[in-house]
């Protein structure tokens, strides 16, 4: 449309969706950022795409009783403010095409039909500002952070940009903030689906006032700037309780600051969700059958092994099975499980936890992280004792665990003997559902996933739409690695064979389901793309002949 309208040429439009690609934007952000089209023409465009109405804030004036039918508080969070009513119907503004689903909400709220028009989001901001003020979400957030922070007006200026990055992040679906010092200010980035994106840019002069009120915030020393901290902060947006948990760096140009976002609120995903399915599904639910032995779940870090570790707890949360965790920080309030807080500060750590554990009688036991000898080895223990263990270790691949293990100090007996699965796993983006497109791929790419090129079988390639924010990408999928042991794996690990013929012998004997093979199953079925399957596996050694395709 923006083509055919004169706005963009074919070169304009490359410019536009690199800028894109490269900030994270959608293209009508990446239009306007560029200077190719003033705000009021690319929205109408925006809400011809969406089949929606255009509506002009910058004229007139709302209507009283309109704007007295919705909560500021609402309004301000949602980004959205009512303009009309007609037959019955309320009409109301929104700047993103995939917010109309907010009509959903406000159809419950006042009991009447709900349509949404798009509006130009500066004209939108102003409409806000002037007809609901500080008095809706943004203040209303504020000052619980201000409350959980220290004493300060939850109106200053700095919290209300603390306010307005959180909730950016979460509407962006952010796993974590980075904030970090540049020559000549502060830049923000938002960690959505793997994939960092510059979200913000603030002045130097905010970059002290800015630390210092995290630092509050995270019950941290505000004077030390020589050493780097960690904290946690509990932030309660609407109705999400989210866990923060920071770190601070000093670097030459200041303080860089990481912080992990886990919304408390947000439902356990299941195993079948993760994308643990077929033959790797059919092996990990025999393994959630035994009455001992210790499972690991294996992987570098933000490879999805905690969420997997909820999941498996998922399925195995019965009345007639008592589980004890041990958790750095616990995530999520599981009722009918019994779950510790690691607190190293008071000597609670995790092989503590562990033995105290085990004068409780659970059937299942699960170990947050394996760090140090200690914990390994009264994991080990448990595991030969009648309790089914489960935990995480940091390695590349499933057969490194055992040699992981190894390394800490277990004796290569225990661990052969108690060690029953690993999963390894790696997190994919998922091609959004609405833009994702067909492609013939050469035969070069089939045959870098271990497959063999058949009539008929095609990929998919990402475009980007208003629902991905011009990505192609929507959400994550897991990626994994099984690897079951029987007697002869156990004794060629005993006797000190090599990973790369442990690896050999697993997978000639049908022991290990390689990384590649799914992924190569889930570009088969259109989930992920060749290019995201090939980044996170990138040894030649797992490509496998898929014979079943």
């Amino acid at each position: 449309m923006l083509i055919e309208a004169g706005i963009l040429d074919d070169a304009k439009l490359r410019e536009a969706q690199a800028f894109q690609r490269n900030r994270g934007r959608s293209l009508a952000e990446a239009v306007l950022e560029m200077g190719l089209a003033d705000e009021a023409t690319i929205y109408r465009h925006v809400a011809k795409a969406s089949r929606m109405p255009f509506v002009d804030l910058s004229k007139g004036r709302l209507p009283d009783r309109l704007v007295e039918r919705i909560p500021g508080e609402f309004a301000v969070e949602q980004r959205l403010v009512p303009v009309a009513e007609k037959d019955g119907k309320l009409i109301v503004a929104v700047d993103d095409p995939s917010r109309s689903m907010v009509a959903d909400q406000l159809r419950f709220m006042l009991s009447c039909e709900v349509l949404c028009a798009i509006a130009a989001p500066s004209a939108l901001s102003l409409v806000l500002e002037k007809y609901y003020g500080s008095s809706g979400a943004e203040a209303g957030i504020a000052a619980g952070l201000a409350e959980a922070g220290g004493e300060e007006d939850g109106d200053a200026p700095i919290i209300r940009l603390v306010t307005r990055m959180f909730q950016d992040a979460l509407n962006k679906r952010s796993s974590d903030i980075h904030i970090e010092p540049a020559g000549n200010g502060l830049v923000v980035r938002c960690r959505v689906d793997g994939v960092l994106q510059e979200v913000a840019r603030h002045p130097a002069h905010l970059a002290g006032p800015l630390v210092s009120r995290l630092k509050i915030m995270g019950k941290m020393d505000i004077a030390e700037k020589r050493k780097p901290q960690d904290g946690r902060i509990g932030v309660k947006l609407g109705a999400r309780d989210i866990d923060v948990r920071i770190s601070i760096l000093p670097t030459n140009h200041g303080e860089t600051i990481v912080m992990r976002l886990l919304d408390r609120s947000a439902n356990l995903i299941s195993l079948g969700e993760l994308g643990l399915v077929g033959e790797a599904r059919r092996r990990m639910d025999r393994m959630l059958e035994r009455s001992g032995g210790i499972v690991l779940v294996t992987g570098p870090t933000g490879s999805g092994k905690t969420t997997t570790l909820y999941a498996v707890l998922k399925e195995l949360n019965r009345p007639d099975v008592k589980i004890i965790t041990a958790e750095d920080p616990v995530e999520y309030l599981i009722s009918g499980i019994n779950q510790v807080q690691v607190n190293e500060r008071v000597g609670l750590t995790f092989s503590r936890i562990l033995r105290a554990m085990l004068r409780c009688a659970p059937n299942v036991i699960l170990v947050g992280e394996i760090r140090d000898q200690e914990t390994a080895e009264t994991a080990i223990q448990a595991a030969l004792t009648g309790h089914l263990v489960f935990s995480t270790l940091h390695t590349n691949d499933a057969p490194s665990a055992l040699t992981r293990l190894v390394d800490m100090g277990v004796p290569p007996f225990l661990t052969s003997t108690a060690v029953q699965a690993i999963l390894a796993q790696r997190l994919v983006r998922k091609l959004c559902s609405e833009c994702s497109e067909e492609y013939e791929p050469p035969a070069s790419e089939f045959a870098q996933l271990g497959l063999t090129k058949r009539d008929g079988m095609k990929f998919r390639l990402p475009r980007g739409c208003y629902v991905c924010e011009g990505s192609g990408f929507r959400g994550r999928v897991g990626l994994f690695e099984f690897l079951e042991l029987d007697a002869d794996l156990r004794e060629r690990f005993f006797e000190g064979c090599s990973q790369d013929e442990l690896r050999s012998a697993a997978h000639s004997s049908g022991k290990l389901l390689p990384m590649m093979e799914d992924g190569a199953t889930k570009v088969l079925d259109g989930t992920t793309t060749f290019s995201e399957v090939l980044r996170v596996c990138r040894s030649g050694a797992e490509a496998v002949q898929l014979e079943t395709y």
